[in-house]
C-alpha cells in the first residue's frame, strides 16, 4: 500500500513539473499565436461544415436529377409507346389522329406519376410531335422547342437539363433525352422533352439556406438561376470569380464554396463571409484569453491538492477495465467526478453497451442470414421442377392430346398448391401430403416418358401423419428418373419406402437405373455440387434436400447415397419422428 501511495506522489510531482514548464513556454507565445490559430481553425471548420452540407444538398439534387433521368428512360423503352410510334399511318388521317390520341394518353399517364411534371412532348425524326396536353398544333410545339434555353442544351449523351425559361412565377425547366428505336439498334427515333417546375429542385436549397445563409444555384453558363443574397455580397463574388471552376475560392468578401450537381451542368454555391469568421474568431480569442488566465491561477492554487484525487478515479477505472472480458461485458461502476474522467467512465460504459449490442445484432444477423440462405435454397426447387412440367405440357399440346394436357395441368395445379407457399413460415408438411405431391409429379412424368418409369410407393399407415420438410421426396424421385433410368433408354422402376426406424422417420428412394458414379459420391460426401458428368445437369434436388435437412434438424440427421449391388442408386433420408398435432 505504501509503495502504491509513493507512486501516486511521484506522478503528482511529475504532473506539476510538466504543467509549470508548459505554462512558462505557452505564456510567451499564446498571446501572439492564439488569434491566428483559432481564426484558422474556425475558418477551416466553417468551410468544411459548409462544404459537407453543400455536398449533402448537391447529392439530394443529383438524386432528384437522376430520378428524372431514370423516369425518362422508362418512358423511352415503353413497349406500347414504341409500337404506337412504329405504326404505319400513312394516307389515313383517322389512324394518324388515333395514334396521336393514344401517344398523348400514354404521356398523360406517365405525367400523372410525377406531380411536378407540367408537360411532356415527343418529337420524332420525321417531324411529328406528340404532347401530353394533346394539342395538334405542331407549329406551336416546334416554336416552343426552338427556345434558346431548350435548343442550346440538346444533344448531350444521357439527357440534359435546360436553364429555366418563362416569365414571372411560370418558369419551367426542360429535360430532354434522345429516343432510339427499340427494334433497330442505334437508330434514333426522336427526342423526349419533359417540362417540370423548378421548385422541384429549389425546395432542398431553400431548406439548406434557412433565413441567413448566402446560397445560389448557378447555370451552366455561370448565371444565377436562384439566389438568396440579402446584401448583394454573393452576386459581387460571383462576378469577381466569373469563369473560375474551383470548389473553394477566396474573394474580397469571404470564401465562395461550390459543388457541381452531377448530370445537370448546374452548380450550387454558398458564401462564408469574413464578417462571420471574425465574429466567431474574436469570441474564441476572448474566451481563450480569459480561460487561460483563469486556468493559470486555478492550477497554481489548487492543482497540487487535487492531483492525487484525480489519480484515484483513473486507477479505479484501470482496475475495472482489466476485469472486462469479451463475452461478459457488464456495466462498470461509474465514479462521479464531474470532469473528463467521468466522461471517460461514461464513454467506456457506453462502449461496453455498444459492444454488447453489437454482439446481439451480429447474432440476429447470423440468424437472419441463415434464414435467408434457407429461403434461397428452397427457391431453387421452383424453376427446376416447373421447367420439366412445362416441357411436358408443350410436348402434349404439340401432339394435340388435349385430354392428357388437361390431366397434367390438374396434376400441376395440385403441385403448385403445395409448393407456391414454400417460402412462408410453414416449411414442413405431412408424409401423406408429401407422397400426394410425389404422386402428382409421377402422374406428370407418365405422360412425358410413357412406359419408361414404373413407380412403387410403400408407406406405413403409422407414419402418414408425421411431419417432414416440404418437397424432399419429389426431387429425389426426379433425380432417380432423370439421372438413373432415362440415360439407359429402357424401362425402369423407382421405389419409395417410408417407415419408422429406430425412433426416426426413414425415407428411401431407389431405382434400378445407371447408378451414381464414384466421382459424384465423392463430391457428395465432400459437400460439393453434384453433376452426372461434364456438360450434364446438376443434381439440384439432392443438394437442396441435403442442405435443408441440415439447416432444419442439425447434422445428426441427413442423407446417405449408395450404389445398389443389383444396379441403380439408393438415397436414404434420416429425419426426426414427429407426429402432426
Amino acid at each position: 500500500m505504501e509503495r502504491r501511495r509513493g507512486k501516486k506522489k511521484q506522478l503528482k510531482w511529475r504532473i506539476l513539473g510538466s504543467i509549470a514548464l508548459i505554462l512558462a513556454v505557452s505564456m510567451t507565445i499564446s498571446s501572439l499565436a492564439g488569434y491566428w490559430y483559432f481564426e484558422r481553425i474556425v475558418r477551416e471548420q466553417k468551410i468544411s461544415d459548409e462544404r459537407s452540407r453543400l455536398i449533402q444538398v448537391s447529392g439530394q439534387l443529383t438524386f432528384l436529377a437522376e430520378d428524372i433521368r431514370q423516369f425518362a428512360r422508362s418512358i423511352l423503352i415503353d413497349a406500347e409507346l414504341q409500337e404506337l410510334l412504329e405504326e404505319d399511318v400513312a394516307g389515313s388521317a383517322y389512324r394518324k389522329q388515333r395514334r396521336n390520341n393514344k401517344v398523348s394518353a400514354r404521356l398523360i399517364f406517365y405525367g400523372s406519376l410525377r406531380g411536378y411534371i407540367k408537360d411532356m412532348i415527343i418529337r420524332t425524326e420525321d417531324g411529328a410531335c406528340y404532347a401530353s396536353h394533346n394539342t395538334a398544333d405542331t407549329a406551336y410545339i416546334n416554336e416552343k422547342l426552338a427556345r434558346r434555353e431548350i435548343a442550346g442544351s440538346a444533344g448531350q449523351e444521357g439527357g440534359s437539363f435546360s436553364e429555366p425559361y418563362g416569365e414571372g412565377g411560370g418558369q419551367l425547366i426542360c429535360f430532354q433525352m434522345q429516343m432510339f428505336d427499340k427494334y433497330r439498334f442505334g437508330q434514333r427515333k426522336g427526342t423526349l422533352y419533359i417540362e417540370f417546375d423548378p421548385g422541384y429542385f429549389l425546395e432542398p436549397i431553400r431548406t439548406y439556406a434557412g433565413a441567413e445563409n448566402y446560397v445560389c444555384l448557378l447555370g451552366a453558363g455561370g448565371n444565377i438561376l436562384y439566389g438568396q443574397d440579402p446584401d448583394g455580397k454573393l452576386s459581387l463574388c460571383i462576378e469577381e470569380l466569373a469563369g473560375q471552376r474551383e470548389e473553394i475560392r477566396r474573394t474580397k468578401n469571404g470564401y465562395l464554396v461550390c459543388d457541381t450537381i452531377e448530370g445537370t451542368g448546374f452548380r450550387l454555391g454558398t458564401l462564408v463571409t469574413d464578417r462571420y469568421l471574425w465574429e466567431r474568431s474574436s469570441f474564441v480569442l476572448v474566451f481563450f484569453l480569459c480561460s487561460f488566465l483563469f486556468s493559470v491561477g486555478l492550477i497554481l492554487v489548487f492543482i497540487s491538492r487535487r492531483v492525487e484525487r484525480m489519480i484515484w478515479p483513473v486507477t479505479k477505472l484501470s482496475a475495472q477495465m482489466e476485469t472486462v472480458k469479451y463475452g461478459s461485458m457488464e456495466q462498470i461502476e461509474t465514479v462521479h467526478t464531474g470532469d473528463e474522467i467521468e466522461t471517460l467512465y461514461n464513454s467506456f460504459g457506453h462502449m461496453l453497451a455498444q459492444l454488447k449490442k453489437g454482439e446481439e445484432e451480429r447474432i440476429r444477423y447470423e440468424r437472419q442470414k441463415h434464414k435467408m440462405q434457407y429461403e434461397i435454397t428452397m427457391s431453387q426447387i421452383h424453376p427446376h421442377y416447373l421447367y420439366n412440367v412445362l416441357n411436358t405440357v408443350v410436348y402434349l399440346a404439340a401432339a394435340e392430346k388435349h385430354r392428357d394436357v388437361a390431366a397434367i395441368v390438374r396434376a400441376l395445379i395440385h403441385t403448385l398448391h403445395n409448393t407456391l407457399e414454400i417460402g412462408g413460415e410453414r416449411v414442413e408438411t405431412t408424409v401423406k401430403q408429401e407422397l400426394a405431391l410425389t404422386q402428382s409429379y409421377l402422374e406428370i412424368q407418365k405422360y412425358r416418358y410413357p412406359d419408361m418409369v414404373t413407380a412403387k410407393i410403400c408407406c406405413d399407415e403409422a407414419v402418414l401423419a408425421c411431419r417432414m420438410p416440404k418437397i424432399v421426396i419429389q426431387p429425389l424421385v426426379e433425380n432417380a428418373i432423370l439421372h438413373g433410368i432415362l440415360p439407359l433408354e429402357r424401362a425402369g422402376t423407382v421405389r419409395v419406402d417410408v417407415c419408422k426406424k429406430n425412433e426416426t422417420l426413414s425415407v428411401s428412394v431407389e431405382d434400378d437405373g445407371a447408378g451414381i458414379g464414384e466421382e459424384c459420391l465423392k463430391r457428395f460426401w465432400n459437400g460439393e455440387e453434384i453433376s452426372s458428368g461434364k456438360g450434364s445437369r446438376r443434381h439440384i434436388g439432392i443438394q437442396n434436400v441435403r442442405d435443408r435437412i441440415w439447416f432444419l434438424y442439425g447434422t445428426e440427421y441427413g442423407m446417405e447415397i449408395e450404389r445398389r449391388k443389383e444396379g441403380g442408386t439408393r438415397v436414404s433420408l434420416r429425419l426426426p419422428f414427429v407426429e402432426e398435432q
